[in-house]
């Protein structure tokens, strides 16, 4: 069940729900706000509190490094996330397993790109909304309609992501918020290093 919730996190591929009803100008202002938002951040160090639909609950540490680097870290369970550069992997350490997928076809990769545009990503904004001071905004991949989306969730004055819930293909949803985040300070490029202990990657002679 954990390693499902971690995939949910960090792994569904978005699906097309429905047709997404046309933004209005203030909502295509919003998300040309939160693209320059994302553009403007080169890094993030937080720690995480998760939620799954079944009250399961985690929490970790969470860093990012653009371009296309990040590393989740789980403090009571056997697992970390590592998006290299070239690879999102997902290494249960209890199993010794480990899954590589490509980091371009998931949602993880839209927070390091230096780079941000939903269009070219082939994201397509569902629904944004504002609310107690919050900014709310439902993404799906055009091009993956296997799976499901992700609410992004902002702090509004100044924008400041706090967090994200994906809700899969069965329509279970997980929740992510962050705690204690550092934005554009220093990180080192080790923690984005990995060395798989069981088998060679893709590519590797």
């Amino acid at each position: 069940m954990f390693k499902k919730v971690c995939f949910c996190l960090i792994l569904t591929l978005f699906a097309l729900p429905a047709q997404a009803q046309p933004l209005t100008e203030s909502q295509k202002q919003t998300v040309k706000a939160v693209e320059n938002y994302f553009n403007g951040v080169r890094s993030i160090k937080s720690g995480f509190y998760q939620v799954a639909q079944n009250g399961a609950t985690a929490e970790g540490t969470f860093l990012m490094k653009k371009p296309n680097k990040m590393r989740l870290e789980y403090a009571t369970q056997p697992v970390e996330i590592v998006a290299d550069g070239y690879y999102l992997i997902f290494h249960d350490k209890k199993l010794g397993q480990v899954t590589y997928l490509d980091l371009d076809d998931n949602p993880a990769s839209l927070i390091m790109k230096d780079n941000l545009s939903f269009d070219k990503e082939r994201l397509t904004v569902e629904n944004v909304e504002r609310e107690n001071g919050l900014i709310s905004l439902t993404v799906f991949r055009q091009d993956q309609p296997q799976a499901g989306k992700i609410t992004l969730v902002f702090k509004d004055k100044p924008l400041t992501l706090k967090q994200w819930r994906v809700t899969d293909a069965q329509g279970l949803t997980t929740l992510v918020t962050l705690n204690d985040t550092e934005f554009n300070a220093p990180v080192d490029d080790a923690p984005f290093k990995f060395k798989d202990p069981y088998r060679k990657r893709p590519g590797d002679m």
